[in-house]
């Protein structure tokens, strides 16, 4: 769930804006559904012979998955790992009554290399957590851009010069503690968690 925690929170934030722009209370969240594992301790990982994914985690999963339940009966289906190849993978499919948008942060695909051997690539930035600079691969091109960084330094500086509230603020980020630890709750009992009756 440490990876989890931030399509967790742009999935409440999407809600809870949703509501407000329809004039109405934001949308919360009402339940939690989550499993867990340690996959890179399964005996199904183990008897592989050469490991590619880091197995050195210690006390927490490396898989898990979260089914949200949000008050107006909409759901968000939230899967993070660290047990997987390719890099960084950042991506939100969003299915509405009349759209489907995907969001492709990364690997974001405006620009794609391909390198017959890893050594080519060597010494530039391709992408985070890449295994190899072989083969095809998504390069950043701005990854601060397409991360966020930048409009986050934004809000943060037209708070204090329009003395005015974050677009993400405290009850954001108290929502996706409460996922998180329901998650874990969840996963332990393997029961659903009502958050908001």
């Amino acid at each position: 769930m440490i990876l989890g925690s931030h399509p967790i929170a742009a999935a409440i934030h999407l809600k809870s804006f949703e509501g407000r722009m329809k004039g109405e209370r934001p949308i919360r969240v009402r339940s939690v559904v989550a499993d867990m594992a340690p996959m890179t301790k399964s005996a199904a990982y183990q008897s592989v012979e050469r490991h590619w994914i880091v197995t050195d985690w210690v006390d927490v999963e490396t898989w898990a998955s979260v089914i949200i339940t949000f008050t107006d009966g909409t759901k968000a289906v939230v899967l993070a790992s660290f047990a997987v190849l390719g890099g960084v993978r950042n991506v939100m499919d969003i299915y509405t009554s009349n759209s489907v948008i995907q969001c492709n942060m990364t690997p974001n695909d405006g620009v794609m290399v391909y390198a017959p051997s890893p050594d080519v690539f060597a010494n530039e930035f391709i992408a985070e957590k890449l295994e190899t600079k072989a083969g095809w691969n998504f390069a950043s091109s701005d990854e601060e851009w397409a991360r966020g960084y930048i409009q986050e330094m934004q809000d943060f500086m037209e708070c204090i010069a329009w003395d005015r509230q974050p677009l993400s603020d405290g009850q954001l980020a108290r929502d996706v503690l409460e996922v998180i630890y329901s998650a874990y709750l969840s996963y332990e009992t393997g029961k659903r968690i009502d958050i908001l009756n």
